[in-house]
């Protein structure tokens, strides 16, 4: 059969293993012989890749962004960075439970009918990460700060705060569904081995107080049918971001809130630079093995490319 449809895999060095991308290519020839695969690299401009593709109808993935690979046609799906106060504000607009939210402004004055005794104040700023800038504290000591009264690199300087009650799960925890097009294709849960205890008459919090943190820290592959229920429904609020990291906390009652998506794209988990420690975590060497990531992801492609090439 002819190839009527065109795939790009885009390659992004450092993000993601090229064999990755080498695996889901075979795959979806193997299915799909109306479908021409290709893999460009995001660091070139790719002109020989490029051009071919754009001879048929395309679909683009990519992801993390496009950087100097630019296909002359196509549907493209990327990661992209926004801020997280953007994110959460789609979330909750797209009918997904987050855990109350807003803006610290000069105006500030939280309620504690709402936040309850203590609250998350975190950055907006798109790329911060791995806790940076997060502080817990008692409800009614947060105040707005001018951005340049925060520390030179603390990510506050870059982009306002932001309030959000504090998720009590009694063991500090979080989950992680990434998922490609709201499907799973990896999952892990970290959970602290010791109760959450928290005095509400503290003034300041260590992060090792209420994020999981080693030593004292367990990692665990999940296949719980409401996580990835609750996982495929925050894809659906925000269905132009395809690759999703989604961290997910169950409180004591059980009931589920998102805390963020991750649609930068870093979290290709099979392969970047948090593999290793993932490998070890979770006590395997193949991570793609859990969900048959590949073959889902294969699929998914072939089924978005025959609806969405152009």
């Amino acid at each position: 059969m002819e190839p009527t449809r065109n795939l790009v895999l885009v390659h992004s060095e450092g993000w993601q293993d090229i064999g990755d991308f080498h695996a889901i290519k075979s795959l979806v020839e193997a299915a799909a012989p109306d479908i021409e695969v290709f893999i460009a690299s995001n660091a070139t401009r790719s002109s020989a890749t490029r051009k071919k593709a754009a001879r048929r109808p395309t679909l683009v993935f990519s992801p993390i962004c496009l950087l100097s690979f630019q296909p002359d046609r196509g549907k493209i799906y990327q990661g992209r960075q926004i801020s997280k106060l953007e994110e959460i504000r789609a979330l909750a607009a797209g009918g997904v439970a987050v855990p109350p939210f807003e803006e610290i402004v000069p105006e500030t004055r939280l309620d504690p009918a709402i936040y309850g005794p203590l609250v998350l104040v975190k950055p907006s700023f798109a790329l911060a990460s791995w806790g940076q800038g997060v502080e817990l504290r008692r409800t009614e000591t947060v105040r707005y700060r001018p951005l340049e009264d925060y520390p030179e690199h603390h990510p506050g300087r870059w982009g306002p705060m932001i309030a959000q009650k504090f998720i009590d799960c009694g063991h500090a925890m979080t989950a992680r569904v990434l998922t490609l097009f709201g499907e799973p294709i990896f999952t892990f849960v970290r959970e602290s081995t010791k109760p959450l205890q928290l005095d509400p008459e503290r003034e300041t919090f260590e992060p090792g107080d209420f994020m999981p943190a080693p030593p004292d820290v367990k990692l665990y592959a999940s296949h719980d049918p409401e996580l990835l229920a609750f996982a495929a429904r925050i894809y659906r609020a925000m269905p132009d971001v395809a690759l999703q990291g989604c961290d997910i906390l169950r409180d004591r009652n059980g009931d589920l809130y998102v805390i963020e998506i991750n649609p930068g794209g870093g979290t290709w988990a099979f392969s970047n630079k948090s593999a290793p420690g993932y490998r070890r975590a979770l006590n395997t060497e193949d991570l793609a093995r859990e969900f048959d990531a590949f073959t889902t992801c294969a699929r998914l492609l072939i089924e978005r490319t025959r609806a969405e090439a152009a």
